[in-house]
Formats: structure tokens, sequence, C-alpha cells
């Protein structure tokens, strides 16, 4: 009872803290850290008091939080699942569904009140689970895996464990779906055939942007001088995404640690242990420069905000391409005028916080863990419950076909045939289970899944992968450093910047005024620390 109690007041306290804030979410995520740490000081680190499993005979509910809208035909369901849980293993669900923009608040105002709960959504942003994990609220998963989820364990790789552990125990499910940063680039396959470098592109051994320099610029010379009107279109639809040029990890801020192959124009950091300021490198002043070079010679489109606000200029089909991030297999027939491919690059990359953007845990006063871990593995591993997590009610929903030998959804005849107007479709809902064990809709690529598991399967893991640096200690300078990043960084990785070695000069000055030093000394030690128990 003194511990439930503790806990309740540790939880409270924490409430307090995220409702109320700090006016900006950087100093929000630090102060309930903060609070966290105060919490666990307190004894309520690890885990509430033991429960026992449910007699066989007795009938359970289980509370379940989930980040997921009630529109549409949620509660036939709602109502199919509590038909096959019970069936399955004696149990219903009382769902306690909020939309993306509500969870966070309503999630942790029950949280902290103690309300009964078992299954509760959590990330990074939302039931922060750091914060909460700190506090006691999330219960240890690894003998409850083993015991009644060995299928699931099993199922998913040991990074994805190691992204959901903190301190060697498992206290997260992450949904197991596409694993890695993968930046992708989609080309246009009836222009990259008609100008003759389709092959180029596929051998081009793309890792990083700078890998398909050579093959922009012929292609647009062949473009220009083959249909004339389109040479002052640009080539490549800008994306700012710094993944592109050079795959990292950031820990805290500006604080980041090389994922290993990258950075090996800075010596030492390509190792992936080193903690330092990428602004400060080599490898971002390259890719600013190429990123200005393309912008400069009509490869990316000057001011790409407003170059083609209603993509009229890419459905003419003059553009060969542009990076994306996660598409596992495009649409082939998007356009009218043209078909289109994808390459990936030659490996992708990971990290703790990647893992830790949507998982599902237990709640650590859960009085019915046993049948919370059994419920979960049947929306991790059995095809229709995740397939109707996705999907809705089988006939009525979805109906099961073949195709070449392997079972499919088709809609055709159901409430989701209308694509307009679809009674349950959440494809491909990020939120809970593994995408892999959901039938495949007929209309979806045949090779999608082995696609998506070849991107996982090719992911470099951070050698950080699965620590979580305390921000506390430099609060300040993370407030103040972001500032400056905003000031700088933004501009520059638009590539309209003149004088950009000045400019990044100018940048790296005002970071180590405003305490960046400080964040890499304060989170190396932590990095430190944390290898030496975990390495």
């Amino acid at each position: 009872m003194k511990k439930v109690l503790a806990l309740s007041l540790a939880l409270m306290m924490v409430l307090a803290l995220v409702l109320t804030g700090c006016g900006g979410s950087g100093n929000q995520t630090t102060t309930t850290a903060a609070a966290a740490t105060t919490a666990a000081a307190a004894g309520n680190k690890t885990t509430a008091a033991a429960t026992t499993a449910a007699p066989a005979d007795e009938t359970v509910v289980l509370q379940w939080y989930a980040r997921q809208g009630t529109d549409n035909d949620w509660a036939m369901v709602e109502e199919a699942y509590n038909e096959k849980f019970l069936e399955d293993i004696n149990a219903t669900v009382e769902w306690h569904n909020f939309s993306n923009a509500d969870y966070d608040q309503k999630a942790t105002a029950a949280m902290s009140a103690q309300q009964p709960m078992d299954v509760v959504f959590t990330s990074a942003a939302q039931l922060r689970f750091l914060t909460w994990q700190k506090a006691g609220a999330f219960m240890p998963l690894n003998d409850l895996l083993e015991q009644y989820a060995p299928e699931t364990l099993a199922a998913i790789p040991q990074y994805v464990w190691d992204g959901a552990s903190v301190g060697g125990q498992i206290y997260g499910m992450p949904t197991y779906k596409d694993m890695s940063v993968d930046m992708g680039f989609i080309y246009n396959q009836t222009l990259a055939q008609d100008l003759g470098i389709e092959e180029k592109i596929l051998n081009s051994g793309y890792t990083y942007g700078k890998d398909l320099d050579a093959i922009f610029y012929e292609a647009k010379e062949l473009r220009d001088a083959k249909y004339p009107d389109w040479a002052k279109i640009y080539l490549i639809s800008h994306r700012q995404d710094m993944h592109i040029y050079y795959h990292a990890d950031t820990l805290v801020s500006i604080a980041t640690a090389a994922i290993e192959g990258s950075f090996k124009n800075d010596g030492e950091l390509a190792e992936g242990k080193k903690i330092f300021n990428p602004y400060a490198t080599n490898e971002y002043a390259d890719a600013i420069k190429l990123i200005t070079r393309w912008v400069d010679d009509g490869i990316f489109p000057f001011d790409p905000q407003n170059a083609d606000p209603e993509g009229a200029l890419k459905k003419t089909g003059a553009s060969l391409g542009n990076f994306t991030w996660g598409t596992v297999v495009p649409n082939v027939k998007q356009y009218d005028a043209f078909d289109q491919s994808i390459i990936h690059p030659t490996h992708s990359f990971t990290y703790t916080g990647y893992i830790q953007a949507v998982m599902n845990a237990i709640a650590s006063h859960s009085e019915n863990p046993e049948k919370a871990m059994q419920a979960l593995n049947l929306m991790f591993m059995d095809p229709v419950y995740s397939t109707m997590w996705r999907f809705g009610v089988q006939g009525t929903h979805w109906n099961l076909v073949e195709k070449d030998g392997v079972q499919r959804v088709d809609f055709t005849g159901t409430r989701n045939e209308d694509k307009s107007n679809r009674g349950f479709y959440l494809w491909y809902h990020a939120e809970l289970g593994n995408l892999f064990t959901c039938y495949l809709p007929i209309e979806l690529a045949d090779d999608f899944y082995p696609e998506l598991e070849k991107m996982n399967d090719n992911a470099i893991a951070s050698y950080y992968m699965g620590m979580v640096a305390d921000s506390t200690p430099v609060e300040n300078e993370v407030a103040a450093v972001a500032g400056v990043v905003a000031e700088y960084h933004d501009t520059l990785k638009m590539g309209m910047t003149p004088n950009v070695d000045e400019q990044i000069a100018a940048f790296n000055e005002k970071l180590n005024a405003n305490g960046a030093e400080k964040i890499i000394a304060e989170v190396q030690a932590q990095a430190d620390a944390w290898a030496a128990e975990n390495r």
C-alpha cells in the first residue's frame, strides 16, 4: 500500500509538471525528465507490487489506452475484437481511444491519477516513455515476453528490443514495421529509360546524395537537349533532410554520434563512439556546398517551398525524381505522364529514438499483466488480429483472397471498397503490432514485404542503441543552441545562402558562444558511462 501511494504521489508530481510545462517543448521534456528522476529516487524506479494471474476460468477486462480515433466503424471493430479475445484468452478489452492531438493529455492524466490501466501506448512525445519509465510507471517485460509472447520475442530483431530497453530490461513493445531511416530515391522510370540512364541509376551504389551527383548532371544535360522547354524546370525535388548526406544518431540537441561508416571525412568520428557537433564537421560543410551547387545549377529548385506548391511541374514528367523517407515500393502509376521506380540506399540506419517512436507498454499497476501480454502477442503475431487493426472486420471491411498462392486482402464488395468513404482503413497504422503479420492488400506491390524486410535487414544500428541521454544538466544550453540552429541551419540547408564557408563559421562560433561545447562534454560523459556498462 505504501509503495502504491508513493508511486501515485510521484506520478501526480510528473503530471503537474507535464501540464504546466515551461513554454517550449524542449524545456517541457527536460522538466518532466527531472520529475521522473525525483520519482525514481523515491524508490519507484522499476516495478510495482507483484500481481497474480487471473484464474483460467475468470474473464478479465483489460483497460487499453490507444492513440487511435474512433471514427466510422470503430464500434463494430471493437465488438469483433472482444469476441475473439474472449474466445482466445478469456478476456475482453475496454478501449480508451484518443486522437493524436488528445492522447498525451488524456493518457497522462489517467496515468497520474492511477486509473486502471493495462496496455498503454507510449512514445518519445506522447505519454513520454522515458519520463514515465523512470517514474516506475511501466512494467519490465522480459519475463512476460518469454512466458506469454515467445513468438513476438523471436520475430523481432534484437536491435529493436535493445532500443526499447533501459538497463537491460525491456519496457516497451515497439511496433515492428520500417525500423530504420531509409532515404530512398524515387525516380521517373519513363524519363530515365528515355534518356538511357536507368542502368546508371540502378548501378550507382547509392548510399548518400553525392553518389548520384554525376548522374544528375548527365540527366539534366540530356533532358534539356532533348526537351528544351524543360530546361528551366528543376531536375530533382528538394527534400531538406540531412540524412540524405550523412547518417547520424542525435542524442541530445547537437550532441551526435556517427552511424558507423558515415563521417569518414572527419577521422575518428566514423567509428561512432565519439560525441560531436555535426555542424562543425567536414561532412556538414560538404553537404551544404553540394546542396547549394545543386540549387545554383538547377538540379534542385530555388526556393523549394514555393517552387511547385501544387505539384503541377512534377506531373508533367519533367522531373527525374525525388528523395523519400521510408517509401518501400512507390505507386508505379501515380502519375499519368510516367511510371516510377525506386532505389534504396546500400544501407539504412537506426537509433534509439526511432525505435521508441511508437511503442506499447504494460502499466506497472496493471492487475492483469499476463493477460495483457497474451493480448499483445495476438495483436503482434496473429494475422487476423493484425489485419483487423488496420482494415476492420473480415467479411465486412475486407475479404481474404488468394493471389499466386499467397493470402491477400481484397476490399471488393466491402465497406472499404469506396476509397473516398472507407468504413475502417488505417494502413499502415504504426501505433501497434507487427506489420509483417498483416495480410497485404491485393492492390499493393507483391514485393512490398520482401523490400521492407530488406530495408530492416540492411539497417546499421547506432553504437549507442538503447542509450537515452539526460538533457537536464544542460537544459539552458540546449534551449539556447536550438535558437542558433533555427537561425543558421534552417537557411543553409535550403541551398540559397551565399558565402557558405563564412556562414558555417559564424554558425559554429555562435553555437559555441551559447554552450555547444558544454552539451558535447556532458553527453560524452554520459555516453562513456553507458558504454562501460552496456558495450
